[in-house]
């Protein structure tokens, strides 16, 4: 039956931190224990107790921008995200142009080197031969 007695104390005890705890958000809260052993918490300091101070951090969260206000820059997030895929488009295309005249240039100049793909020397015995493959 004591620890019945205990056991209900103790959850009535939590029960009370749980609630101080989220009256005094961001404040102080006293703690003190009694002659019977039992801990008491509280959002005010007790007269004539020997009690501990413990801080509690702000726990309130940040506050969130509202999903649905318009954004600073007065346009609705479906014409931001169309402008964002129409310059992506842009990019592609331009990105696309500087491959192709890239590649244009690089066929010219294979075109410029593919005739004169012999090479010749002179051997030994002075004669010009052409290398082979």
């Amino acid at each position: 039956m004591r620890f019945g007695r205990h056991l209900a104390m103790t959850a009535l005890i939590l029960v009370g931190a749980a609630g101080l705890a989220g009256a005094a958000v961001g404040g102080e809260v006293y703690t003190w224990t009694d002659e019977d052993g039992v801990v008491h918490f509280t959002d005010k300091e007790p007269v004539g107790r020997d009690a501990e101070v413990q801080e509690l951090p702000d726990a309130t969260p940040p506050s969130s921008p509202n999903p649905y206000a318009a954004p600073q820059s007065g346009k609705s997030a479906a014409q931001q995200r169309r402008e964002d895929i129409q310059q992506k488009g842009k990019e592609a295309q331009a990105q696309q142009a500087m491959t192709q005249r890239n590649c244009e240039a690089w066929r010219a100049e294979v075109a410029r080197l593919e005739p004169n793909r012999r090479v010749f020397y002179t051997n030994e015995q002075g004669e010009t031969e052409r290398m082979d493959d």
